[in-house]
């Protein structure tokens, strides 16, 4: 066997292909008789920032412990582009140190040690630098000319998109009607997740869509960084909701900010059967326990049952508890909430005006964005006034602060069983069980449910009160969020 080497491709976009670097270092390594025993694929890696460079320590680790003692790459602008020639130098002299050698297939003389070698190195470094030069400076030429046009530049949330030429951008709505109802219903407290699985997105796209000023303001603040100078621009577009829309979904998402909202980790439950299944703890292991249902290959439904589900890795049921049937259970837990009239509280803002100032405050930043970006004479003149008038109201607001308390919200219990989905109810559930208590427990030589010291009786429940995005338990309450 001959030596052992690495092959070391990179590009600098998510555009390019760095396939074609792979076939030219797998032909010249077959000719010199060398065997790659590992890749380095970097794609979307600028050089000239050193992003490359964690990859080139790897490799000169991986030279340190005898993996292998080559490193190949088509040229040496793969490697590096860095403006400081004395960091490329460096990462030079580790390699070698190391006991590697770098072979530049372009520039056969590249990184030898000899004086045509050392030569060609600083020639083909410095090279490498005026390259990464001349790019930005050839990028910022056009970046220029979309400040100049006042165009859109940079990335856009969901349901925005970008049309027009080069230089010329301008981001528009593709879905004015998707975008507020997001809005409305992040204002009513509607969770990221249900929202998401409405629009087929992720949690973390809805929250970059309600942060987007110019959903309101009707200007994007675009920027772009060169040399260190960061200018910016407004851009304007055509503005898709209501301030105080804007405001209140953004306030809803401010208050969730809390580490009571983390991850509290566990995994989700794969197949929804039931919304039984994970609730129950097992009454032998303590594990969890998941309805076990289907069909036969007969295809007759089977008997859903209560089976161990094991804990948390190893997933093995305990095999004492042998399981039993669902469905007295199921009925038991539906027969109890879908006719429970307890009715729901919300914990709501029932006086003061506080928050209408702060829907003010988002009215004139709206006007100051759109200051920024117009040059009509008749709408600046107009805009001036409105900031005139909105200041002053805002310079004679009296405040009443906001005051909340529990007040119903004209729904039951029973309302919010019957009209549930999978995870709603299982949310409900998993709330009484942590509010009172619940557990599977023998009775009379059956298995049935046992909700805290009795047995399914919810006549000690004073009322349900409404906390916002998500279930949980105030005291020795239950308390159901419910969003107005």
């Amino acid at each position: 066997m001959g030596e052992l080497g690495a092959g070391f491709v990179r590009v600098s976009t998510g555009s390019q292909d760095e396939s074609s670097q792979i076939k030219i270092i797998e032909g010249e390594a077959t000719e010199r008789g060398i065997t790659i025993v590992r890749w380095f694929r970097l794609h979307g890696y600028s050089a000239s920032h050193g992003a490359q460079e964690p990859a080139l320590r790897e490799a000169i680790a991986d030279m340190q412990r005898g993996d292998y003692t080559i490193l190949m790459v088509t040229e040496s602008s793969r490697l590096d582009r860095r403006e400081d020639l004395d960091a490329q130098a460096e990462i030079l002299l580790s390699i070698r140190s190391a006991g590697g050698d770098i072979i530049s297939i372009s520039e056969p003389q590249f990184g030898k040690t000899d004086f045509a070698g050392r030569i060609v190195t600083l020639v083909a470094q410095q090279a490498n630098a005026e390259k990464s030069m001349m790019v930005k400076s050839t990028t910022y030429r056009g970046i220029s000319m979309i400040i100049a046009n006042n165009a859109h530049h940079g990335p856009l949330p969901a349901f925005w998109k970008a049309r027009g030429d080069r230089y010329g951008k301008a981001a528009f709505c593709i879905d004015p009607e998707s975008v507020r109802d997001i809005y409305e219903r992040v204002a009513r407290c509607e969770s990221l997740q249900s929202i998401a699985r409405v629009y087929d997105l992720y949690p973390g796209s809805i929250k970059k869509l309600i942060g987007f000023a110019a959903n309101h303001s009707g200007v994007e603040e675009c920027r772009y960084t060169h040399q260190g100078v960061t200018e910016t621009w407004a851009h304007t577009v055509t503005p898709v909701v209501d301030s105080p829309l804007w405001w209140q979904a953004n306030k809803v998402l401010a208050a969730n900010l809390t580490d009571a909202r983390g991850n509290r980790g566990g995994r989700p439950i794969a197949r929804d059967v039931n919304w039984l299944s994970g609730i129950l703890d097992c009454p032998s292991c303590g594990a969890k326990l998941n309805v076990n249902a289907g069909h036969t290959p007969a295809g007759n439904p089977r008997t859903p049952k209560l089976r161990c589900g094991g804990h948390p890795k190893k997933r093995l049921a305990c095999g004492i508890f042998r399981g039993c049937d669902a469905q007295p259970i199921i009925d038991a837990i539906e027969t109890m909430l879908s006719s429970d009239t307890t009715p729901i509280l919300a914990y709501q803002r029932v006086a003061g005006n506080a928050h209408t100032l702060d829907e003010m405050h988002a009215e004139l930043a709206k006007i100051k964005s759109r200051l920024s970006a117009t040059d009509d004479d008749d709408e600046l003149d107009e805009l001036v006034a409105s900031r005139k008038a909105l200041r002053a109201a805002i310079e004679q607001f009296e405040i009443v602060p906001d005051s909340y308390d529990y007040a119903e919200t004209g729904q039951t219990v029973g309302h919010m069983w019957t009209s549930s989905d999978t995870d709603a109810k299982r949310g409900m559930v998993r709330a009484i069980q942590r509010a009172w208590g619940m557990a599977l427990s023998e009775h009379g030589g059956a298995w049935v449910i046992q909700i805290g010291a009795g047995f399914a009786d919810t006549s000690g429940a004073d009322g349900i009160v409404d906390l916002g995005n998500g279930l949980c338990d105030l005291g020795n309450g239950l308390c159901f969020r419910r969003a107005r």
